[in-house]
């Protein structure tokens, strides 16, 4: 038998923070003038719970006076410090009564220190507890987190906001501040969902607010000189709209008037684009589409995350695809309000078409639930023996938090899909997720925990509303 004491080992540590300090060998000088403050350690703590100290407190890279190793580190503050010296001694963090600049401060240390935990956490924290400071300040977390890997689970949730909602950024009062390359990089995103037009709209409002002498109201006054000031602003913007999107009308009534400040080759093609609509646009990237994701229930953040899952990237401290890298490529097969809900649907479009992604949306509740079978659905009757199969539920507010995993469990992996003949459609495990006759009708679909880790579900026995069959296809 054996016990943990984790709890009396964590405050034990603490007090050589705290009390023995006499035995220190490591000063480290924390923030600039004039805030800094001098801070005391031991480096076998430091190098035990940071990579970034293992390193800089090496032979090679310590810089010593008599015994004590002299460190500084100016673009930390001393309150931020003080918590991380606390975490690394003791494992524990306490986030309460921190603003979320020093939050935010705080992840970023996190990131330079390499406390990959730490980081986990903090980013939760700010996901659970302060959804709606991060929805209202999106631009200002953006310019703090954009150029750090381990806040990826933080630019996760700004790309799926922005995505989902992109007047979360074109309406904050920080947008017309926004500087050029952090704009050159959500125009890059090519699933806004957000009329073209209106990104063209919002990018001329930023374009004329970079130049004082520039007034929207008055376009009819402006000379050729105002609109060649307008152009070199917006020239690393101009080719990343789709102006093949934007209607004939809408061009006219919103392009038009700026049509010097395009290139003459944009020009020419989306002229001919709506006057000889016949002839095909020449495939330059200035002219590209949007990808535009073909789903009722699925965002394209979701397809980012069911991919990161199908490749097992769900560990701790995992880099997560985003929609832009995902490599698979997800294919309609079926829709419930397009095609029928019922099982003999399900088999003649989605049987013997290799792996797929089933999601549905539950009746009343709104629940998005579903599951990936790496294995083709057949109209036979028996089960597949499989560890690679999960089951999931996106929620019903589309909040990242709601997102949740749960695979096959390992030695019940040969119960992992079941199949059981036309009267039927997908079915994970014995019962823990079972599709039956109509699915629009009560009681049709149920949710039990049998084979997989945990179910997805509270809900019983219930109908859908919807669902779709996905194909995944490599890119």
């Amino acid at each position: 038998m054996s016990t943990k004491f984790w709890a009396s080992l964590s405050s034990d540590i603490l007090h050589i923070l705290t009390d023995g300090l006499e035995e220190y060998n490591v000063v480290i000088e924390v923030g600039e003038a004039p805030n800094t403050k001098i801070f005391q350690a031991h480096s076998i703590i430091l190098r035990a719970r940071s990579p970034y100290f293992r390193q800089a407190l090496s032979k090679n890279w310590a810089k010593k006076e008599g015994d004590i190793i002299k460190f500084s580190k100016p673009n930390i503050s001393p309150k931020v410090f003080e918590v991380i010296l606390k975490f690394m001694y003791s494992g524990n963090v306490d986030m309460m009564n921190k603003s979320m600049m020093e939050a935010l401060e705080l992840l970023i240390a996190t990131d330079e220190l390499l406390l990959t935990e730490l980081s986990e956490y903090v980013q939760e924290y700010l996901l659970h507890y302060e959804v709606g400071w991060l929805e209202d300040n999106l631009i200002t977390l953006w310019k703090k987190i954009n150029n750090y890997d381990s806040c990826r689970k933080l630019q996760e949730y700004c790309l799926s906001i922005i995505c989902k909602d992109p007047t979360y950024l074109f309406k904050s009062p920080d947008f017309l501040l926004l500087d050029s390359s952090l704009l050159v990089s959500f125009l890059k995103l090519d699933n806004l969902q957000i009329e073209e037009v209106q990104i063209w709209d919002y990018l001329i409002k930023w374009g004329v607010a970079q130049n004082e002498n520039l007034n929207i109201e008055n376009i009819s006054q402006w000379n050729k000189e105002n609109f060649e000031q307008l152009g070199m602003t917006l020239k690393e913007c101009i080719p990343l709209i789709g102006f093949l999107q934007i209607s004939s009308s809408d061009f006219y009534d919103k392009v038009w008037p700026f049509r010097d400040i395009l290139p003459k080759s944009t020009l020419e093609e989306v002229m001919k684009y709506h006057l000889k609509p016949t002839t095909p646009p020449k495939p330059v990237e200035k002219l590209a589409k949007r990808l535009q994701f073909d789903s009722c229930l699925l965002r394209p953040y979701h397809v980012a995350l069911l991919s990161s899952w199908i490749d097992r990237i769900d560990s701790l401290g995992q880099k997560r695809y985003l929609y832009e890298e995902n490599p698979y490529r997800f294919q309609l097969l079926l829709r419930g309000t397009r095609d029928g809900f019922d099982s003999s649907t399900f088999h003649e479009k989605c049987d013997e078409k290799g792996r797929t992604i089933v999601v549905m949306k539950i009746h009343r509740t709104n629940e998005i639930i579903g599951g990936y079978s790496p294995v083709v659905w057949s109209s036979k009757e028996g089960y597949w023996n499989t560890e690679d199969s999960f089951l999931f539920t996106l929620g019903n507010r589309g909040m990242i938090e709601d997102n949740k995993l749960c695979r096959v469990s390992r030695h019940r992996s040969c119960y992992a899909i079941r199949f059981s003949g036309k009267e039927y459609g997908p079915c994970f495990g014995d019962k823990d997720l079972s599709m039956k006759g109509k699915f629009d009708q009560e009681g049709s679909c149920s949710c039990q925990k049998d084979d997989y880790i945990d179910k997805v579900t509270d809900a019983g026995s219930f109908k859908i509303d919807e669902y779709e069959v996905f194909r995944i296809i490599k890119k």
